[in-house]
Parts: C-alpha cells; structure tokens; sequence
C-alpha cells in the first residue's frame, strides 16, 4: 500500500473509531492526527518491520 492509501484508510478508520453515538469526535485533534500517523506507518512498513518508536 503506497503512503497516500494508507494515509485515507488510517483516516477513514481513526474518524470512525473516534466518532461518538451523537456523532461528535471525542478525542482532541492532536491525539486523532497521531493515531492516524501511526496506523499509516503500520500500513506502509515491509512485512516483519517493527513501527514502534518507543516513545513514552
């Protein structure tokens, strides 16, 4: 999956994960951008690589 892709799908996903019963977003947008950063690293990583940073 090329880097395009896999930034529309983490979005698509993070939106629909975060997206409460009334339809308001519950998470704070920074939180929502790094979610879907990471998703997309994940998706776009070769098979077998570690994406975690580590950070605490």
């Amino acid at each position: 999956m090329n880097r395009p892709e896999a930034l529309a799908l983490a979005q698509k996903t993070v939106t629909e994960m975060a997206t409460n019963a009334r339809g308001y977003q519950d998470q704070p947008i920074d939180a929502r951008v790094s979610a879907v950063l990471r998703i997309a690293n994940y998706l776009t990583a070769p098979t077998g690589e570690s994406t975690d940073d580590h950070r605490t």
